[in-house]
This record gives structure tokens, sequence and C-alpha cells, in this order.
């Protein structure tokens, strides 16, 4: 899984309610490279958190989750709110592909405020990405009333569209946008994307790119340069994504794993080859397979498949992310890596047999 259209659209939540939550931290230490600076903040515990995790989705800013993880956990009861801790912790484990203890936490959360819009439209997510499609699209239809009609549509229509009704939803979703009024910039942009991805799931690139192209100059998420970057390959513009992309790599602190996978398939076929950022590719991979990195086994599947050309090993990494996602681009990758494993395993054998 890629992507999820994970985005803070309304107002984080405030309560005073006392409520106990355990937030998830990573257990290596190594995860955690640099600090938030906290004694320089005029910003309170419960700010700083929803700061990071707003600022968390754009590039170079993956290190925020982590974070954000850690100043939840030495959060007191008086810094943080029981309803903020239960989102807060539920952005955090989403992060880490722990989409089932996600799901408890806003199911907790909602059952004290049944209104909290970011709560909603986050359960949708996680019931998406889990497969249970029709329970996302219920979920969608709660925002009715408490978000913009833009909102509601957009995730409605995509949790329909992950459940096979690729084209009505794309035809929908074309007429909502394009008859919507004034959206919050970050509104616009989520929903772009997500229009952009289903015409892109729906073979059709150009007019995927051309969705994308009015955002390309403002502060995008990551989500939306990888997707920006796949419509880009697949449409045979390797330099195009090295130029850009690069830029936007280069101008970050912290390089985020999924832009340099899709930088070093850009080199592969590109006249402005210098292999850079296979050298960077290659060494992340190593890093996260011995790791064991559950969360990036979409990525790796991807680096096998389009950079090692080991098929079984990007078959294998499929079926781990498979496992944990079930949204059209998981499902995509598992077909296409099984296929290519299969064709790889009829040509070994005919090799042998004639031999």
């Amino acid at each position: 899984m890629k992507r999820l259209f994970v985005i803070s659209l309304i107002l984080f939540i405030h309560s005073n309610v006392s409520l106990a939550s355990e937030p998830y931290v990573p257990k290596s230490s190594s995860v955690i490279v640099a600090k938030w600076p906290t004694q320089a903040s005029n910003l309170s515990v419960s700010e700083q958190i929803k700061k990071l995790l707003s600022d968390a989705p754009y590039p170079g800013n993956s290190v925020n989750y982590p974070l954000a993880a850690s100043l939840l956990r030495q959060a007191s009861v008086q810094d943080v709110s029981a309803a903020d801790r239960l989102y807060y912790d539920a952005v955090i484990k989403q992060h880490y592909h722990l989409f089932e203890e996600s799901k408890e936490l806003l199911g907790s959360l909602l059952k004290m405020q049944p209104k909290n819009a970011n709560a909603i439209l986050l359960l949708a997510n996680m019931h998406s990405v889990l497969g249970e499609h029709e329970f996302a699209e219920k979920t969608c239809l709660r925002l009715i009333t408490i978000a913009q009609q833009s909102v509601v549509a957009t995730c409605a229509i995509n949790a329909k569209a992950q459940n096979g009704d690729l084209s009505l939803s794309l035809q929908q979703l074309s007429v909502i946008l394009k008859n919507r009024s004034s959206d919050d910039n970050r509104v616009a942009i989520w929903s772009s994307e997500t229009y952009a991805s289903l015409a892109k799931e729906n073979g059709e690139l150009l007019r995927a790119e051309k969705i994308l192209s009015p955002y390309l100059e403002q502060k995008v998420p990551v989500s939306f340069w990888v997707l920006w970057a796949d419509i880009q390959l697949e449409l045979g513009k390797p330099d195009k994504v090295i130029r850009r992309l690069g830029d936007v790599v280069n101008n970050s602190s912290n390089q985020d794993d999924a832009l340099i996978l899709r930088l070093a398939i850009a080199e592969q076929s590109s006249a402005l080859s210098d292999n850079v950022w296979l050298k960077k590719v290659r060494s992340r991979a190593e890093l996260r397979e011995s790791r064991d990195d559950k969360e990036h086994a979409f990525d790796i599947a991807l680096y096998y498949y389009f950079i090692e050309r080991d098929y079984q090993k990007a078959n294998a990494w499929a079926l781990i992310n498979w496992q944990q996602a079930k949204l059209l681009d998981d499902k995509r990758l598992l077909e296409m890596t099984e296929l290519a494993a299969l064709d790889f395993s009829s040509e070994n054998k005919l090799k042998e047999n004639t031999q």
C-alpha cells in the first residue's frame, strides 16, 4: 500500500475527559533520529504533537511520527486530553500499519465524540485498508452534516471504488469535484489526489496527470509525489521524475524511502542517470529488509520487482503487504508480482528441460 488518504481536514479534537491510552512507540531506538525542540517552543504538549502529526505527511517529515509517539508516551493526562490522546495514537498506529489497533482506538473515541469528523474520516480509511469496503462507505456517510460535501463524496466514492466499482466511481467523483464550491486548499489537494489515483487505477494516465498538474507548485504530501511519479514513470517520462522529484528530495532534511525508490526506478531508463539514487535505494532496502519492516512491504516489493528483477522476492513482499492492506494498488501489486514470478518460474523450467 503506497498511500493512505489520511489527512486532518477539519480541526483537531479537544476534550477534557480523562481516559488512559498507551501510545505506540517504535521499539528500535535507531528509528528516532531527530529531536523536537520542545524547550524552544511556546506550544503546549498537545499542540506540539498536533503540529508534528499535521506536518508528518510532507516530504522529509516522516521522523515526526516517532517523535510524536515519544512525546505522547511521556505526556500526562493534564498535558493531553483523553480524546486527543486517542486520536493522536490512532494516527501514529495507522502510519506503522497497525490498522486494527488504530480502528479500535477510533471506535473508543467515537463513543465519546460521535461527530468527530477527523476520527470518522480516519476510521473510514482503516475499514478500506482492511478490505471492509462496505463499512468504509457507511462510515463516510456519517460525515454528512459535519463536513464539506466534497469531503463526504470523496470519502464515500473512494470507498466504493476500492470495492471494485471503479468506472462508475470515477464518473461520480468527476461531476462532484467539477461542481464543488471553494474548498480549503488542503481538502482540494486531498480530493484531487484521490481522484487522480482512481483514474490511474482505471488506466487513464493522462487524465490522472491533468488532475494533479494544478498543485505541483504547492505544498503537497509525500503520497501526492509518489502518485505523480508513478504516473510519469508509466507514461515513460523518467527524466521528468528525476528533475522534479530530485529537487523535492534534495531539499528535504530527511529523504523519504518511497521517493528515493521512484527516483531509482527513473534512473534505470534515464539519460540523466548517474546511479546516485540506485545506490541510496539499495542501502535503504537492505536496512528495511534486515529489520523486517513490514510497514514498508509495498515499496520493498516494488524494489525487488523494478530494481533487482527478483520476482520471487517481490511476490513474497507483495504477499506480506496484502496481509496488511487491501486497497486497489495493493491488489494490483500482488497480481503483477504473482504473474512475473510465475513467468520467471516457467522460463527456468523450460531452460532446464532444454538442457
